[in-house]
């Protein structure tokens, strides 16, 4: 027997209310957006949640920041490596902190849950900056967080289901014993820790962007790294064959000017951070 709808709001609330951490993210990519925002406003932020505060700094103290003279405070870590620089942070300091569980039911470490969520952040990164479609920082949030749904579907079929079988892809498990899929229950999720509705509609579009009331750049862009990057792309150093991207791939690369070697270049790039930024953290 499925879940009931009873069940699955339950499990949402389990993990809308499991850390302040995505609520402060939300709100951090509102302040990047105002004007009259500063420094100070966003080392307030980030300083209300303990954890993220001491991974910012801790972060702001490595190798990659060109260490320098430790800093001991939020504030100076933020004075350190700036406002955006800061919010970059933030996200994968959040992402971590909620995508770095194991997900029992789907049988998938929580170290490669991680790290795809890391891959697809920073891959949406780079393709708006390719692009100039979107907000590249707004991207590199909805990479990072499109499939935070998993942890809801995760935690209510261990309470209620049966683990997926090996042989049964991620997406069908969900449809057949769920009766959604993680698009829907991450659309969910950032609605209930107040994401901009751009942000909501494109993780909720991102299988069937043509099926949204709005076009998505961010949905498309996300679907399309999902045929550039299937699932277990983060554990794998082999690229994908590019020439068979172009022929399946359903008009993306078209409407964005994009050819196989800006797509190989964007992979590159990512491939780069990827591992700059999984050595930081």
């Amino acid at each position: 027997m499925k879940p009931t709808q009873e069940q699955f709001l339950l499990a949402l609330v389990r993990i809308e209310t499991f850390s302040p951490a995505p609520r402060v993210l939300a709100k951090a990519m509102t302040l990047l957006r105002d004007p009259l925002s500063d420094i100070g406003s966003i080392a307030a932020l980030v300083g209300s949640d303990p954890a993220l505060a001491t991974d910012i700094i801790r972060c702001s103290n490595s190798v990659y920041y060109r260490a320098g003279e430790p800093v001991r405070s939020i504030g100076d870590a933020v004075q350190k490596i700036g406002m955006r620089e800061t919010i970059r942070m933030l996200n994968v300091a959040v992402a971590r902190l909620m995508a770095g569980k194991d997900l029992r039911s789907y049988g998938m470490a929580g170290d490669a849950f991680w790290a795809e969520s890391l891959l697809h952040g920073l891959f949406l990164f780079e393709l708006a900056e390719q692009t100039g479609k979107a907000d590249p920082d707004q991207a590199y949030t909805v990479g990072l967080l499109r499939f935070i749904g998993r942890l809801a579907i995760d935690r209510l079929m261990l309470e209620h289901g049966k683990p997926r079988p090996a042989d049964v892809s991620f997406a069908v498990w969900e449809e057949t014993s769920v009766g959604f899929n993680q698009a829907q229950a991450g659309a969910l999720l950032l609605a209930k820790w107040q994401f901009v509705e751009e942000m909501v509609q494109a993780v909720a579009g991102q299988d069937r962007p043509e099926r949204l009331a709005e076009s998505s750049w961010l949905a498309e862009a996300m679907h399309f790294a999902s045929q550039v990057l299937p699932t277990g792309s983060a554990a794998s150093e082999k690229q994908p064959e590019l020439g068979d991207l172009a022929k399946a791939e359903d008009g993306f690369m078209t409407a964005n000017d994009l050819t196989l070697d800006n797509v190989s270049t964007v992979l590159s790039t990512t491939r780069q951070t990827f591992g700059q930024v999984r050595a930081v953290f």
